[in-house]
């Protein structure tokens, strides 16, 4: 359980699933609707969310100071309850089980679940293709329902951190064939990224139906160009 490739993995698993700020366009609709905000006050919320994802300053004292002692779980644990704390109360909003909150104690709750973003991106690095990701298992299991999948963010990437994060090691890098590994990883994330591109791409693009060939699909081709 001390190998380096279980650690590996344990951390791949936990980069799969951490970044949900990716996928906000996904339930922002639901939550200017459920919340009855306009289009500037959506916008305020998302540039929270932005700062909260990119300010990562604690989060690296933090690991300076105490991972590199104690292991990366200490930031693991602290990613993780900002994560589901966060998103959890923006879940109970929407659906009604609070009442609306204020636009700052909003604000508040998106920072929060982005800023957790930072304690996984400093733990573990490379979130990028979670966003890919996310989106994938939306459309597989709650399309069309995206306070389901807000009550997933909050869910998910909390349980694997907190059942993985035990495992995540800071290992040396002295052996002479990290590289070659390294590169066969980075190679395989390419290819795994220019899969999901392609595949969101084509969603826009082309209908498929079973027995049937893909065709053109114009209405989706505008919607497309105008995003």
């Amino acid at each position: 359980m001390n190998s380096r490739w279980i650690s590996t993995a344990a951390s791949i698993w936990i980069q799969a699933t951490t970044g949900g700020s990716y996928a906000f366009s996904i339930y922002s609709p639901a939550l200017k609707s459920s919340q009855s905000y306009d289009q500037s006050t959506l916008d305020i919320i998302s540039v929270f969310k932005d700062i909260g994802a990119n300010a990562g300053v604690i989060s690296g004292l933090l690991y300076a100071a105490v991972a590199v002692r104690r292991g990366p779980w200490v930031i693991h644990a602290l990613g993780s309850v900002q994560c589901f704390v966060g998103y959890f109360f923006m879940w109970a909003a929407v659906v009604g089980l609070i009442a609306p909150p204020p636009v700052p104690l909003m604000c508040g709750f998106i920072f929060l679940a982005a800023h957790a973003q930072t304690f996984f991106n400093t733990a573990n690095g490379f979130l990028g293709l979670s966003g890919a990701i996310l989106i994938q298992v939306y459309q597989a299991f709650f399309m069309g329902s995206p306070s389901t999948f807000i009550l997933m963010l909050a869910l998910l990437p909390s349980l694997v951190s907190f059942s993985l994060m035990f495992l995540v090691r800071i290992c040396s890098g002295s052996r002479l064939d990290d590289k070659r590994y390294l590169n066969g990883f980075s190679i395989l994330a390419l290819v795994l990224a220019a899969y999901l591109m392609m595949h969101h791409i084509g969603e826009h693009f082309c209908v498929f139906k079973m027995g049937t060939p893909c065709y053109h699909s114009w209405s989706l081709n505008i919607a497309f160009f105008a995003s």
